[in-house]
């Protein structure tokens, strides 16, 4: 009897249920203040969803966000167990939803802010979807042994959580589940996890710890490095598939490098002998990072290994290293890097398209003399070995100056350019790759030679600066064009930028795929219209008369004309751009 009054004494009500669905019932005959008086309570026996929406009422809301005067700060329900029911206890976009045994259920505590303290069911096997969500004052949270899933969303917004054990029994967890956990710094996932979906703790800027159980096997790169704060991973040992060593994670094997948090306060770092691979965004956003050494056995850099890397100053590539895939030493559109040139070994063989996607910082690329695949120029152009496509022009070249060998554009090539306001793609070349001028922040004209006859996906995405792209093809033939060659997602494109075509060829393009998309009946440009001098830009006129000047495009006075693109100024009347 003792120890009873001792434990009512904790609590400002102490509820004993016979049956589910009268916890209002039983709270108002104990007193007409007890409903919004009351700051802690524990609950014995059995409750459903009408008891949980009566005591979200107590906690100070009601519905989806409506205050009530609730005062409940502290709730213990360890000793009850939730029970199924027939009548549904809220409608969620038109789903009626009702207590199932045993599940914490949708939204039965979401946005009860005033809550600081609970103690969860201990019968408890699974916390639905939104059942915690936006508990901001909620300060810890035990998960029971016995929960074996988790919904989407469960405990989103649970700002005031530090540390969060995920129980060995748990093997699924949903969307989301602790997404805006705002001060989460440690984060445990149970043994039975064995993947994490990508949106999982979005949004957690605090986290900074997680450990994998021995179970955990798939996951998205993104998932990591979108936590900003993360530091450290670590795995089980008894996981077949991860190993960890000093935060990093790595294969089982440890031949590839997986994920370097983002925030590991490491300025210089040498990857460890017998790594062959960098695995997707492996060092993606490592902010402190400044150089890295890699090993002989190094093979492969993945997709956007070490994008948007901003403070890397140097990186020295193995002799030995085959693969650079998209991606892996980019930045996002407009952000500043520290790495200014970069040394390509022999053994280079692969360097994917975009592989230095929008690095503006990035303006030389050497590339060994004795590479088999690929050669720079003296602007820090990359070309493969026949130097007949454009791989790479670094993003702040004034101007494009390719070799008469050329005759593609590769993919995302001129992605990034800045320092051109207008581009000239001359008569010889022929194919321009996916992507090929995507975020040219500072392309207000573009124009394609007449020698272009294939053109591939989203080549002007987002070149929102752009006004007018001249077109001197005859004709592309539709199989030549992908659906969405000149669609620019941002808008821009089609808010402002005019197309201009060969004399008489206008109706052709004003449907034509590449375009326009049939599917969304939509044309891709602000306007379309057609040339009325279309030699102007690829055929210099010849003059009689007059005294030649010549300038660069950027405005510069030259001495005499260079190779690339020029401005020729005849007698100080007409303008012409052209080809040399």
């Amino acid at each position: 009897m003792l120890c009873l009054t001792t434990a009512r004494a904790q609590y400002d009500l102490y509820v004993e249920l016979v049956s589910a669905g009268t916890l209002e019932e039983v709270v108002a005959d104990i007193s007409e203040d007890a409903k919004y008086g009351t700051t802690s309570m524990k609950v014995i026996g059995p409750v459903n969803g009408a008891d949980m929406m009566f005591i979200r009422d107590m906690c100070g809301v009601t519905g989806f966000a409506q205050p009530t005067a609730g005062k409940l700060k502290v709730l213990d329900m360890e000793d009850t167990y939730i029970v199924d029911s027939e009548e549904p206890y809220i409608n969620l976009y038109g789903v009626d939803h009702t207590s199932k045994f045993g599940h914490f259920g949708t939204c039965f505590l979401y946005n009860c802010r005033n809550l600081e303290q609970l103690t969860l069911p201990s019968t408890l096997v699974a916390i639905d979807s939104l059942a915690l969500a936006s508990c901001s004052n909620l300060q810890y949270i035990e998960i029971p042994h016995t929960v074996t899933s988790i919904g989407y969303g469960a405990f989103v917004g649970c700002d005031n959580v530090t540390y969060l054990t995920i129980p060995d029994g748990v093997w699924e967890i949903g969307t989301g589940a602790f997404q805006q956990m705002q001060h989460l710094k440690e984060l445990t996932l149970g043994d039975a996890v064995e993947a994490i979906d990508n949106s999982l703790f979005l949004g957690d800027d605090s986290l900074e710890v997680i450990n994998l159980g021995k179970s955990f096997h798939t996951f998205n790169p993104i998932v990591f490095y979108t936590a900003n704060a993360l530091r450290e991973l670590f795995v089980g040992i008894e996981n077949p598939w991860y190993s960890s060593e000093d935060g990093i994670l790595f294969s089982n094997t440890c031949d590839s490098l997986v994920t370097f948090p983002p925030a590991l306060n490491l300025t210089d770092y040498i990857i460890p002998d017998g790594v062959r691979r960098i695995a997707q965004s492996a060092f993606c956003n490592a902010r402190y990072l400044q150089s890295v050494s890699m090993p002989i056995s190094m093979e492969v850099i993945d997709s956007m290994a070490f994008f948007n890397c901003k403070a890397m100053v140097g990186i020295a590539l193995n002799e030995g290293l085959d693969s650079i895939a998209f991606g892996a030493f980019g930045l996002s559109p407009g952000e500043e890097g520290a790495l200014t040139e970069l040394h390509i070994p022999a053994s280079v063989t692969h360097i994917e398209g975009g592989a230095f996607f929008c690095n503006a910082s990035l303006v030389a690329l050497d590339v060994d003399e004795d590479n088999t695949s690929y050669m720079s120029d003296e602007y820090g152009q990359l070309f493969n070995k026949e130097c007949t496509a454009l791989c790479h022009l670094p993003c702040l070249a004034d101007e494009l100056i390719l070799p008469e060998t050329v005759v593609e554009i590769g993919p995302y090539a001129c992605a990034g350019a800045m320092a051109m306001p207008e581009m000239y793609v001359p008569d010889q070349v022929r194919t321009i790759g996916d992507g090929a001028f995507a975020f040219a922040a500072g392309m207000q004209a573009l124009t394609l030679g007449k020698g272009v006859e294939k053109v591939g996906d989203m080549v002007i995405d987002y070149c929102e600066a752009l006004e007018h792209l001249y077109l001197f093809a005859e004709d592309i033939a539709d199989e030549q064009l992908q659906p969405f060659s000149f669609l620019d997602e941002s808008g821009a494109v089609m808010e402002q930028c005019v197309l201009h075509v060969m004399p008489g060829k206008a109706a052709g393009y004003m449907l034509k795929k590449g375009f326009y998309s049939e599917e969304y009946e939509l044309f891709f440009f602000a306007d379309l219209v057609e040339m009325d001098n279309p030699d102007r830009v690829t055929a210099p006129d010849v003059h009689t008369e007059g005294v030649t000047t010549w300038y660069d495009t950027a405005g510069r006075r030259l001495r005499q004309p260079t190779r690339g693109v020029m401005v020729e100024r005849v007698g100080g009347k007409s303008l012409k751009r052209f080809f040399k």
